[in-house]
Order: structure tokens, then C-alpha cells, then sequence
């Protein structure tokens, strides 16, 4: 990766880190899901609601690394307004891309392509994908706190 991509990616992560968006507790939630990672100790919780089969609102709550933290305040931001299928399609389909060392992460005009470079540091992969597994949990009614 070039330097100046480095950094652009650098920047979107401390940005969303330092300011997360959405970072509050959602009482009147449709649907809520609680991960932790056992390895580092991340934890997070996704609220969303949901009206007409679509996320009209979403939130989280965590105590995590900066890269944790920058992928749940990016999540809000793509997520809301989005069909919960969408949701959940394009949720598997990020893991998958970001869990992939070989994947190219190509997503045009989105500040989750500074996501990619967690690719450089597998231990760190699970810090930028477990806000998404926690919004799978959500959406697909898996409730509970993982350990």
C-alpha cells in the first residue's frame, strides 16, 4: 500500500475513533446484540430499530480498541436507512473481505476501505469485524452476549 493511502486510511480510523458516531444507547431498540472478544477484551453492543423492514436507527456501546471503535462509528453511518436484508448481505460480505488477507477492499467513496489495513496485522482483524458481527447478531435475533 502507497504511503499517501496509508495515511488517508490512518486518518478515517483516528477520525472515527476520537469522534465515533452513534455512540449511545438506544432504549426503544427493536433488536440489540452484545459481543466481546475474548482475546483482547473489545466489547460492543448494536441497537438498531427498525420500521418496514428497514434500520431506521442505529447505535452502539463499547469498550474497545480505537480500531473496534472507528469500525462500529462507521457502521452506523452505512447502515441506517438500509434494508435489514441489505444490512445483513453487505455486513457477511465486509467480514469477508476483511477477514481475507488475498481480498482486495474496493468500496467506492467509503471511509470503510481504511478498514483494509488491519489486513497487515491478522490479530488485529477481529477488532474491525466484531461490530459487524455483533450487527449480524441483531439482525438475525441472536441476542446474547458472546464471550
Amino acid at each position: 500500500m502507497n504511503p499517501d493511502l496509508k495515511s488517508l486510511y490512518r486518518d478515517t480510523l483516528l477520525k472515527h475513533s476520537r469522534e465515533p458516531r452513534n455512540r449511545n444507547p438506544l432504549p426503544d431498540a427493536t433488536a440489540t446484540a452484545k459481543l466481546k472478544n475474548p482475546l483482547c477484551g473489545d466489547l460492543v453492543s448494536v441497537h438498531l430499530k427498525s420500521e418496514n423492514d428497514r434500520i431506521t436507527q442505529i447505535s452502539f456501546e463499547a469498550q474497545c480498541c480505537s480500531i473496534c471503535m472507528a469500525s462500529a462509528s462507521m457502521l452506523t453511518e452505512k447502515i441506517i436507512g438500509t434494508p435489514r436484508q441489505e444490512a445483513q448481505i453487505f455486513a457477511t460480505s465486509l467480514i469477508d473481505m476483511i477477514s481475507d488477507p488475498e481480498t482486495e477492499m474496493s468500496l467506492p467513496n467509503n471511509d470503510l476501505n481504511a478498514l483494509s489495513g488491519v489486513k497487515e496485522f491478522p490479530s488485529r482483524t477481529r477488532c474491525a469485524t466484531l461490530p459487524w458481527e455483533a450487527l449480524l447478531a441483531a439482525l438475525t435475533g441472536r441476542m446474547k452476549s458472546e464471550g
